[in-house]
């Protein structure tokens, strides 16, 4: 692209760039011309490189270019080391000399291009320095060894996925192939759930036997095998164990066998994976390198160790890739340690509405082992603009709908759905009931969250409960979790369900439902933007309550700003000023805020409340 063609900011910036150079290295830095950088980049979309010429501590002059794309100064420049070495020979040095300096969240200030690439200058200097010098050679090719391992390649992994557990011993696994897809797993049964969550219960789970192998310490690029051999070589130096595995896996003469290999990084465990093609399944023209696998044995009677003799002789190997898709590694990428919590409790959420709905997507994405979804209604045309399902699930039950779609979205969780209401639940299901870690209730009905109440009364209440309910507009919503001691639910609530505690008063009228020209139709006004603050902190309560079940009852009231309530026509409860005052609010200001509120016992019909205490 010629300069004159750029803009008039990426010429002042290269103009000051090429003054800083000039500064920094004591002499004029050399300008290449577009078939130079085509040249030497010819992947790259370049479209000027200074050149400058460095002596480092070993008397040798290199030289290092610094080079810009069309969008400099925005897009920071980057330095590459035009005398390198053979590729992979040194970290951090890509094959055509680029230097990897900054890892990919880094920020730089684009209105000071010049300093930034002053810094990069300089730490491209300190690199090659500590290159010469060696020392961080091998501790970084092993340390980030999936980026090397990735150069070296030769398949993206983009379709290659494993469920495993990335953490010693080795061990045989299984493998299922899908149409331009496979997935390694533990063991067959465990494989084919995920496949048939993923995918449905049509798909065909067969699965074969593949080797996982714990290498101990990453591999060198030196060491990255390129035949069966080099691959059966690397697993005995290992030791008997690790060839023991893989050795096992061949005797099944699969079309090509693959091996998981994992290690442990800077960033913790990572794993990569080697295919060896069976030699009977090559073309002519390569398989004459092996001795087919039953020449001169009947058909299943090859010896072992002539078998894998043959198996593992000079055939190239396929260097693959892998994604790691089990749930340690969703859930946190190994660093949560909330996640093997989350991953054995046991949550049931009744209520799929606008509300429930999202707080199950919530858990779902925390990690939560098993949900099941409670509704008995389905999902109407006015429900599609404030639920996450949409026009495919009207007329369909949103529990099962609901279920299926986070089914397939978290194959490693367990997704389940009754169709029915709370009544019926509590008359036919009642061990579900009480084995959940956690029962959330989003159904805005008190003649069925009473009755949970008094059930969760007559269990004892070991077990905390979350009841959730939004005010009119979503002005406010409400978190209740009911533990063992403290109030139950009615404690605070009165007998026609009306909570004693309202964050926003309005109008006479200005808070009653929407009637749809319908008899007896009506719904909440709000819409799914100023309802997600609510399904947020009730997805936090929830979660809450299943890290630290709370012992005693608590409440917790997000409230939106006092200039959207005033909009609306509301005004703040003489409750809530008297407890919590005004909302700091200015124009433009979105002022919400959350609080946790004390839900102590009160006089009460369900569980007795004040004069149970007194008797007691």
């Amino acid at each position: 692209m010629p300069e004159k063609t750029l803009p008039l900011r990426w010429r002042q910036a290269a103009l000051r760039l090429e003054a800083t150079l000039r500064e920094l290295t004591g002499q004029a830095p050399e300008r290449l011309d577009q078939a130079t950088i085509s040249t030497c980049y010819p992947s790259r979309r370049w479209v000027a490189a200074w050149r400058v010429s460095v002596v480092f501590s070993d008397g040798g002059t290199r030289r290092v270019d610094v080079v810009a794309t069309a969008a400099f100064p925005t897009v920071p420049v980057r330095t590459a080391l035009v005398d390198h070495p053979d590729f992979m020979t040194w970290p951090h040095v890509e094959s055509d000399g680029i230097l990897c300096l900054l890892p990919n969240m880094a920020e730089y200030d684009p209105d000071d291009p010049s300093a930034v690439a002053a810094n990069l200058l300089h730490r491209s200097i300190q690199l090659i320095e500590e290159l010469l010098e060696g020392s961080i050679i091998e501790r970084d090719f092993r340390e980030e060894f999936l980026t090397y391992w990735a150069y070296k390649a030769h398949l993206k992994g983009t379709d290659f996925y494993s469920l495993v557990a990335p953490a010693p011993p080795s061990r045989l696994v299984q493998v299922w192939r899908g149409k331009g897809l496979e997935v390694v797993g533990e063991d067959a049964a465990s494989l084919a759930q995920w496949v048939r969550r993923r995918f449905g219960d049509n798909v065909d789970t067969r699965t074969e036997v593949a080797a996982f192998i714990w290498l101990g310490e990453p591999l060198l690029p030196a060491a990255y095998p390129e035949t069966s051999s080099d691959l059966l070589a690397l697993a005995a130096a290992i030791g008997d164990e690790s060839r023991g595995v893989l050795e096992d896996a061949a005797v099944g003469e699969p079309d090509y066998l693959v091996a998981i290999l994992g290690a442990t990084g800077r960033g913790g465990a990572a794993l990569i994976s080697v295919k060896v093609p069976n030699p009977k399944c090559l073309k002519d023209h390569v398989r004459s390198a092996a001795e087919p696998l039953s020449k001169g044995f009947r058909r299943g009677h090859t010896p072992r160790p002539v078998l894998l003799s043959r198996f593992f002789g000079p055939v190239p190997v396929v260097r693959t890739s892998v994604q790691r898709a089990d749930a340690s590694w969703i859930h946190g990428r190994d660093r949560d340690p909330r996640a093997e919590h989350l991953l054995r409790a046991t949550v049931v959420l009744v209520g799929c509405g606008s509300v429930g709905a999202p707080i199950a997507l919530a858990l779902a994405q925390a990690g939560v082992g098993r949900l099941i979804l409670v509704d008995y209604d389905t999902l109407s045309w006015p429900n599609v603009g404030r639920h996450p399902l949409g026009a495919t699930a009207v007329g369909r039950n949103k529990a099962e709908t609901l279920a299926e779609r986070l089914q397939a979205d978290f194959p490693h969780l367990t997704i389940e759905h009754r169709d029915c209401d709370l009544h019926h639940l509590l008359h036919t299901d009642q061990d579900l009931m009480v084995a959940a870690d956690l029962i959330v209730s989003a159904t805005g009905s008190w003649a069925a969250e009473s009755a949970l109440n008094r059930w969760h009364i007559a269990q004892g209440r070991d077990r905390p409960i979350v009841y959730g309910w939004t005010e009119a507009h979503a002005c406010a919503g409400h978190g209740v979790a009911i533990a063992e001691a403290g109030g139950c639910l009615q404690c605070h609530i009165g007998r026609t369900g009306m909570p004693s505690f309202k964050v926003v008063e309005w109008p006479e009228g200005g808070d009653a439902n929407q009637e749809e020209p319908a008899c007896g139709a009506h719904y909440q006004p709000y819409g799914p933007i100023e309802l997600s603050y609510v399904t947020a902190m009730l997805s936090e309560l929830a979660l809450d309550c299943v890290l630290r079940p709370p012992a005693h009852s608590f409440g917790r009231v997000f409230v939106t700003s006092q200039g959207r309530i005033a909009n609306l026509g509301g005004r703040l409860s003489e409750s809530w000023l008297s407890a919590y005052g005004e909302l700091a609010y200015r124009e433009g200001d979105t002022g919400t805020r959350i609080v946790n509120r004390q839900w102590s016992r009160a006089e009460c019909a369900a569980c007795g409340g004040a004069r149970a205490d007194e008797a007691a």
